[in-house]
């Protein structure tokens, strides 16, 4: 009798854990797969002891020559920072808009620094720094989510961080909209799921607006869903750049 019971016990949990596991989604990131390559570069211009500027760059892109027009629509994205090529009217690739962007880069950095340094009667240190760094990563459908890691010291030694997220087509190259995914009401219903999602993090009402406000969310400021945001088959992740809604960086990600 003992050993029948325990055989129904046996099997009981097996049948449990086989039903709790078809019933969870998987866990595995989507693998991108298309091939991909990155257009490095890493150069320090001095001007003088107390004048320097660092460039480094690690720009990702897609790896094939049928991929040219979405690549240099990769590069009009906004991001690199600042955003040079967005107006641009020459087709662009990664090998060569890389180091020019560096080029503008340090020439404006510079002129800025001496401008700078002349105001303030030589007392000034201007080192400043800029680092970018862009991953690709597949995303909802066909589409691709292009992340970028940007790190700036304009000379002052305050570092700034944060990420501009980008979601684009792997057929034409063209940018992913939130009225494209979610509908001509995307503002309103993406706001009332963010402002919900804030709340429960906060332990407050779900529409309590004010008490996030009180706690240093959207102050001043009308809600609303953010353009940086992650496009995934399930869920889709809003990213708030420090200082945008919030002193810090907020991440707040929703069922699509």
């Amino acid at each position: 009798m003992t050993k029948k019971l325990f055989t129904i016990f046996v099997f009981s949990a097996t049948l449990m854990l086989l039903m709790t596991s078809c019933g969870r989604k998987s866990s595995t990131p989507k693998k991108l797969e298309i091939p991909t390559a990155v257009v490095s570069i890493d150069t320090i211009a001095h001007f003088s002891d107390a004048i320097q500027c660092h460039v480094h760059i690690d720009f990702t892109y897609l790896k094939d020559n049928k991929y040219a027009a979405v690549n240099d629509s990769l590069l009009r994205m906004g991001l690199l920072q600042p955003d040079y090529f967005s107006l641009s009217y020459d087709r662009l690739s990664p090998q060569t808009a890389i180091p020019a962007f560096a080029r503008q880069y340090v020439k404006e950095y510079m002129e800025i620094a001496q401008l700078v340094r002349q105001r303030e009667k030589g007392k000034s240190q201007l080192i400043g720094e800029l680092t970018i760094k862009t991953e690709l990563k597949a995303a909802a459908d066909d589409y691709i989510t292009a992340l970028s890691h940007i790190a700036i010291n304009n000379g002052n030694g305050q570092l700034t961080k944060y990420t501009i997220v980008r979601n684009f087509s792997s057929k034409d190259g063209h940018l992913i909209t939130l009225q494209e995914q979610f509908g001509k009401d995307y503002k309103e219903k993406l706001t009332k799921e963010i402002i919900k999602r804030l709340a429960d993090r906060e332990n407050l009402d779900k529409d309590d607006i004010a008490g996030l406000q009180a706690k240093g969310y959207f102050t001043g400021i009308d809600s609303y869903p953010a353009d940086n945001f992650i496009l995934t088959d399930d869920s889709t992740v809003f990213i708030y750049t420090p200082g945008e809604i919030s002193q810090k960086e907020v991440r707040v990600a929703i069922d699509n």
